[in-house]
């Protein structure tokens, strides 16, 4: 467990640190947020992938708490890792920002309202986090044992940037979202429990539908063979 709780620190602090730090550092280059988590997941899903699952997402880690791939302590466990590798990675970020910039005004918070470059509404912004956390965790739960699970991800992940960087900056992530509100204060700390609840929401959504989906599939196998084993006896006599 020390290793799988290890790995999850340190693929989100590389998440935050490295992720979040490029996108900012490159804020004026559309594509280079989307095209960066892109390459980073593959990196990380690789690296960490077959040690903790690379969660680095509490999202991802209640989604599979409630599909019964992970127990309850663990999944404790992993969250309180996650939100202290997120921590410690926004906070390096900061410190790098500082003093390359000085006063830090942009730390990749996600926000609504005046914290948005299109002026989401609370509403829409809710309904967005929700409906892109529910899409993502839901493939993540479809693909994850894959063998190519982190290209899939990435991909999946680099367009739902790509869509989001102007609305909320898609969260999908609490941690993510907490450690830079807690950093900065002020509104984005007002804001944060959107970006709480609305992917959390999205996750148990994305859970719901990946059993039923998959019981679905199970039946339609199950029907498939014994309709096999039928020909196959009323050949045989």
């Amino acid at each position: 467990m020390k290793k799988k709780l290890l790995a999850e620190f340190l693929g989100t602090f590389i998440l935050c640190y490295l992720g979040c730090g490029a996108a900012v550092l490159n804020s004026d280059l559309p594509l280079a947020g989307p095209l960066i988590f892109v390459f980073l997941i593959v990196g990380l899903g690789s690296g960490f992938g077959h040690i903790s699952g690379a969660h680095l997402n509490p999202s991802v880690s209640l989604a599979f708490l409630l599909t019964k791939q992970m127990t309850i302590k663990d999944f404790c466990a992993y969250i309180v890792t996650q939100i202290i590798g997120a921590l410690c990675g926004f906070f390096c970020l900061y410190r790098l920002l500082n003093t390359l910039y000085g006063k830090v005004t942009d730390l990749a918070c996600n926000g609504y309202g005046e914290l948005s470059p299109l002026k989401i509404s609370v509403l829409d912004a809710f309904f967005f986090e929700f409906f892109i956390t529910c899409f993502f965790v839901y493939v993540i739960l479809c693909n994850c044992k894959k063998e190519y699970a982190p290209f899939i991800i990435s991909f999946t992940l680099g367009c739902i940037a790509f869509a989001s960087g102007k609305l909320t900056g898609g969260s999908m992530n609490p941690a993510r979202s907490l450690a830079p509100a807690l950093i900065m204060g002020g509104v984005a700390l007002k804001q944060v429990w959107l970006f709480i609840l609305a992917p959390l929401c999205g996750a148990a959504n994305a859970a719901f539908f990946f059993k039923l989906f998959n019981c679905e599939c199970k039946k339609v196998e199950k029907s498939e063979k014994d309709t096999e084993l039928v020909e196959l006896n009323s050949k045989e006599n």
